[in-house]
């Protein structure tokens, strides 16, 4: 009893000190936990921008996007949907958020406009006001449309009908229509739809915030439907999606890691008898997880669950060494082997380089995975090697076990006197496949979604309502001050209006000071020419020249349209806004891009895909880097003749690996990362083949820690996450292949020199 308490004292310190650690620095600093995908995405230096001028495009982007990032849509279609909306909208505000439930009123909006009169007009106003015959014909036909709501409310205010044509101009515009202050769409069968607009106060990248905020919302909604079962009620909202990131996550990295967990139980029960194997093999996996969380901890000021869910694929590394060191405590009576801590530090330290080319891509998920795996690596040989070697324990293998291994030991070396040959139809094989189908990349930002196609439903759904049917694009407009940014505006809206296309901006609102001179001085012209003299006669008003002050962007920002048009961004001394483009060619928006160099078109699909794609090409340089220093370390090692000999079978195994993912899909940044891991773990089985390849113990621990490693990684393949399912693919196929190579590259006892 006194030695089983000593051995359980010494193999839980470390792993107790760790806990210890972690709960200081928990306490101590401020965590956050993250689960938006795509702010993975964010670049950590700038490296990968052409130029100052794009660098601050892109920044100014993320801010007028920001607060779009916040919204939240909400539709009620059905009966009594009216006053379903009044109640989500006060549950929405008694929840904490920030709702749009009263729009402003035509009044409002046409008593806001009213003193601009004549400095304010449509472009057909305009274009009527320099004929008076062309005029006399305008003002019939919209004294014509007396269901109006626009017309009977102006008219009192300006009988000019300026005003009028302005504001029915800009409400033309919108998708939605003003019906007793809520937002109203369509549907495709025409029958009318609410729309409730509401903005989060909490940042929707929190994963405490995003659950609290999304678990409200939901309990909300059900007990609407309750009240009111025949209303159909939608939301969409970036929150949304990363809430149901957040639980698949969680939920994934819960069951996966049980499940590895109860797989490397069952297969180290198996295999060695007692129930030492089994507590050294969790102690190892639990120091590892330890070891990487407290280096995490320290170096960063915030995790992303995704990071987790990636470096639950550690277990299937870290449990390596501890099944070596039994086999080897099995094998020498208890103590370690020469040949075992020399394997052990070689491991580590080639699978150390293995992830620690991630430090050198720019995405933060890479640099994460690699702080956390490598701190996870080092803690289970320190563990391995001087907590678990002092501890005396009898260990030995299962009888099956043993006869398995000798058996599978006499294929080896049957298979090893015909290596030369499955080498030379292996790379063939991987030539014509390679001929079949060349590998291609993808890298798609699709990778990252995992939200629910309910979800992605809905959202397609509201910008329809919100935005119209057309596509919207998106562009970006710099400016040194706020009047050259609207002049700006007017010219690239000018431009693409002759090229058939619509284009909304906040010059729409707020035309420039420099268009409300010329639409003043072309009204006084018409004024004074008699233009208006049949509509003075119609109406019996007398309609005078202008003289009221112009409307500049500190009076607008006060009225009631403020809300409904994007703000301007103040950036480094220049001013940035957006303008939605409708009925626009990629081709037009890039001829666009090379006439205007203020103009930067607005696509964040393809922006993080060439993101990605940059990041994947950064990879393959490290992959290159972290090739040549384990080549250098096989060499260093175990000499040139089987340092290359070793290092051949590798690109073999690289080669085979990466044709056969080719054959089913293109090759993504997630694929690569799993070859990647694959390469570790491989440069591990080839020194402990080269170590003691022809030892039963030996083929054991690796089938051990094979059988484990694709424990953990087939059950990554069930992702719904394509990422996570694609680095689970590559990492499973990998592992058969480097499993049954890895014994080809020594040599048979009798075959040695």
């Amino acid at each position: 009893m006194k030695h089983w308490v000593s051995r359980a004292l010494v193999l839980t310190f470390m792993p107790l000190l760790l806990v210890a650690g972690i709960a200081l620095l928990w306490q101590l600093k401020p965590i956050a936990i993250k689960s938006d995908m795509l702010a993975l995405l964010t670049p950590v230096s700038n490296e990968q921008s052409p130029g100052k001028q794009a660098q601050d495009f892109y920044r100014a982007q993320q801010q007028l996007l920001g607060e779009q990032q916040q919204r939240l849509v909400f539709s009620l279609q059905g009966a009594n949907s009216e006053q379903a909306y009044l109640e989500l909208a006060q549950g929405l505000a008694h929840a904490g958020l920030k709702v749009q439930e009263q729009q402003p009123q035509l009044t409002q909006i046409i008593d806001f406009y009213a003193p601009y009169r004549g400095a304010l007009m449509s472009p057909e106003y305009a274009q009527a006001i320099a004929d008076p015959a062309q005029f006399n014909h305008y003002f019939q036909r919209q004294l014509a449309q007396t269901a109006s709501p626009w017309l009977s409310q102006s008219l009192s205010r300006d009988t000019s009908l300026a005003t009028y044509s302005f504001v029915s101009a800009l409400s033309g515009e919108q998708a939605l229509t003003l019906v007793d202050g809520k937002l109203q769409g369509r549907d495709e069968q025409g029958e009318p739809v609410w729309i409730l607009l509401a903005q989060t106060h909490e940042s929707v990248s929190s994963i405490s915030a995003t659950e609290r905020t999304a678990a409200a919302i939901d309990e909300l909604l059900d007990q609407l439907q309750l009240s009111y079962p025949r209303v159909q009620v939608r939301h969409s909202g970036l929150l949304f999606h990363n809430a149901e990131n957040a639980t698949q996550a969680k939920w994934e990295m819960n069951r996966f890691g049980i499940a590895s967990v109860v797989l490397l139980s069952l297969f180290v029960f198996l295999s060695l008898r007692g129930a030492w194997p089994l507590w050294v093999s969790m102690l190892t996996v639990s120091t590892a997880i330890l070891s990487g969380l407290l280096a995490l901890l320290l170096l960063r000021q915030e995790i992303h669950l995704l990071t987790l869910v990636f470096a639950t694929t550690l277990i299937g590394v870290a449990i390596d060494y501890a099944f070596h060191a039994l086999a080897d405590k099995a094998a020498q009576q208890g103590r370690y082997s020469r040949a075992l801590k020399r394997g052990l530090l070689l491991a580590l330290c080639s699978t150390a380089i293995g992830y620690l080319c991630f430090l050198s891509a720019p995405l933060v998920l890479l640099q994460d995975v690699a702080i956390f795996v490598v701190a996870g690596l080092v803690g289970a040989w320190v563990f391995t090697r001087f907590c678990l070697a002092p501890v005396a324990m009898t260990l030995s293998f299962r009888a099956s076990v043993v006869s398995g291994a000798e058996l599978g030991l006499k294929w080896q070396s049957q298979a090893r006197c015909h290596s030369g040959k499955v080498y030379l139809v292996l790379a063939l094989l991987c030539v014509l496949l390679s001929w079949w189908r060349m590998p291609a990349s993808n890298d798609s930002i699709a990778s990252f979604n995992a939200s629910s196609a309910e979800l992605m439903d809905t959202q397609v759904k509201h910008q329809m309502y919100l935005q119209g049917s057309e596509p919207i694009q998106r562009l970006i407009l710099k400016g040194e001050d706020v009047q050259q940014l609207l002049r700006r505006e007017e010219q690239v809206s000018a431009w693409l209006e002759e090229q058939g296309a619509r284009a909304q901006g906040l010059s729409r609102a707020l035309p420039s000071l420099t268009r409300q001179q010329e639409n003043a001085a072309a009204y006084n012209k018409a004024v004074a020419s008699g233009v208006f003299t049949p509509l003075q006669a119609f109406s019996g008003q007398a309609i005078a020249p202008t003289s009221a002050a112009l409307l500049d962007y500190d009076a607008f920002v006060s009225g009631p349209l403020n809300e409904a048009f994007s703000d301007v961004v103040h950036l480094d001394g220049a001013v940035y806004s957006l303008l939605n483009v409708s009925s626009v060619s990629a081709a037009q928006l890039q001829i666009l891009g090379t006439h205007y160099d203020y103009v930067a078109i607005v696509d964040v699909p393809g922006q993080l895909s060439a993101m990605l794609a940059h990041f994947h090409r950064g990879i393959h340089l490290a992959l290159l880097l972290a090739a040549v220093a384990i080549i250098l370390i096989f060499v260093f090692s175990f000499g040139w003749r089987h340092g290359l000999k070793m290092a051949a079978w590798l690109a073999l195994a690289t080669a085979l690996i990466v044709s056969v993912i080719a054959q089913f899909s293109a090759i993504s940044v997630f694929h690569t990362l799993g070859l990647i891991l694959v390469l570790a773990l491989a440069v591990d089985y080839f020194i402990f083949y080269r170590q003691g390849g022809h030892s039963a113990h030996t083929l054991v621990a690796i089938s051990l820690s094979a059988l484990s490693s694709l424990a953990v990684f087939a059950m990554l393949i069930f992702s719904k996450t394509p990422a996570i399912s694609q680095f689970g693919g590559a990492v499973l196929l990998g592992l058969l292949v480097v499993y049954f190579l890895a014994p080809l590259s020594i040599e048979n006892n009798n075959d040695k020199q």
